[in-house]
């Protein structure tokens, strides 16, 4: 007889201790559209499950300790409402069920790592997007983190940062002398080759970044690989388990530490620049490489992009899916519906509807200005708006078909 069975026998709930198996952890509240949510992550076979408040309290409190009467007797307090045994049953039977409970079978958790596994390779794959996890490394990052871990202390990690940013504001009031000098070093060609292939290195080191900051708070990366994202191809590493760490500032550093790589890369990029020869095919490098590190680290911070500057908004507003949401939102604003949410809900998407109007309205006005003088020039202007107008309504499709993958997954 399982736990959820045996919650129907008399005393049942005075002598019953269960326990969450050591690899599971409750994460801490966080915002998803109009609700607060849990997520109960499983460290072993990569699985979650997104609970309320009132699962994620009793999942918390399932370490052994105390009956599940005395448990009872505290959600009673704290919600002002007992539970019953069909409760329990209900609760213990969907736990078991996943494999979260202290005595599950091996079997059954073989299942769920296989399931959590599946599910993990087709988030987000699309014609427009896909992932190739490359074998072995995210297995690498314990190693990576005892050799270089020392870099994120906070006390090492600051005055890094602080200098690493020096630098990006140098590059960025210097970028005519950065250009030029790799646009005049000799054979630039070569120049250009390796400063893609010193700036391919950097992503890497980029993603490897996030994994050890992962690991340093109690984490593990679960993938770490090539992703295409129309039109580039780039590295990735997949943190899911930040949505369990308890501090809000543990998973901002997280989506931060990439950048953080970055900023400290640059810097004997700089000192070379500065230091080294004020001509030749090495300063064109160092000016090649200062100059697209830069803009490549910029870049990340944009908070509309859904890099690393977005997830880094989006954990400090202990939110989730923070785009897709915004979206819904505004659909819901438009039709008169923006009042099932709560009030916290409505500054933050009515903010980052707004920051995100503020970033890509002009950059869209002038895509749209550029793109329909090109095409007017070629086919007319009849054609160019009839094109636009194709375009919009494609675009629209996107979003809406974005919006409904997005429902279909959390329901």
């Amino acid at each position: 007889m399982t736990a959820a069975e045996a919650a129907v026998e008399d005393g049942w709930l005075d002598r019953t201790r269960p326990r969450l198996r050591p690899s599971v952890r409750v994460g801490p509240p966080l915002w998803e559209g109009p609700r607060r949510i849990h997520v109960v992550g499983d460290r072993d076979t990569g699985a979650f499950l997104r609970v309320g408040e009132r699962e994620a309290f009793l999942v918390a409190r399932l370490d052994g300790s105390a009956p599940l009467s005395a448990i009872g007797a505290e959600y009673a307090a704290r919600f002002g409402r007992r539970l019953a045994a069909e409760h329990w049953r209900s609760l213990l039977g969907m736990l078991e069920a996943r494999g979260l409970l202290e005595g599950a079978a091996p079997e059954l958790l073989d299942r769920v790592r296989a399931s959590a596994e599946a599910a993990r390779r087709a988030e987000g794959r699309s014609p427009l997007r896909w992932r190739l996890p490359l074998r072995g490394a995210a297995e690498a990052v314990p190693a990576v983190a005892r050799a270089v871990g020392w870099l994120f202390a906070l006390p090492v990690a600051a005055p890094l940062t602080l200098l690493g940013t020096l630098a990006c504001g140098y590059a960025l009031l210097s970028w005519r002398e950065l250009y030029a000098a790799f646009t005049g070093a000799p054979a630039p060609w070569s120049v250009a080759v390796v400063s893609l292939l010193v700036v391919w290195a950097m992503m890497g080191a980029h993603e490897y970044g996030h994994g050890v900051a992962c690991h340093r708070y109690g984490g593990r990366p679960g993938e770490i690989g090539l992703m295409w994202r129309l039109p580039l191809v780039a590295l990735y590493c997949k943190t899911d388990d930040q949505v369990l760490f308890p501090k809000t500032w543990q998973r901002v550093a997280t989506s931060f530490a990439g950048v953080y790589v970055n900023l400290v890369a640059l810097l004997p990029v700089a000192a070379l620049w500065l230091w080294g020869p004020q001509s030749g095919w090495w300063h064109g490098l160092a000016g090649a490489v200062l100059f697209f590190g830069t803009v490549a680290t910029l870049v990340n911070l944009v908070p509309v992009l859904g890099l690393d500057g977005y997830h880094m908004l989006a954990h400090a507003l202990s939110t989730l899916h923070l785009q897709r949401h915004t979206l819904r939102f505004v659909g819901h604003l438009l039709r008169g519906r923006a009042g099932d949410y709560p009030v916290r809900a409505r500054i933050v998407h009515s903010g980052y509807a707004l920051l995100a109007t503020a970033v890509l309205g002009p950059a869209a006005v002038g895509v749209i200005a550029v793109w329909y003088l090109t095409l007017a020039e070629l086919w007319g202007p009849l054609w160019a708006v009839l094109a636009l107008t194709a375009e919009g309504v494609l675009l629209a499709l996107l979003i809406r078909w974005f919006l409904r993958r997005g429902r279909g997954k959390e329901s």
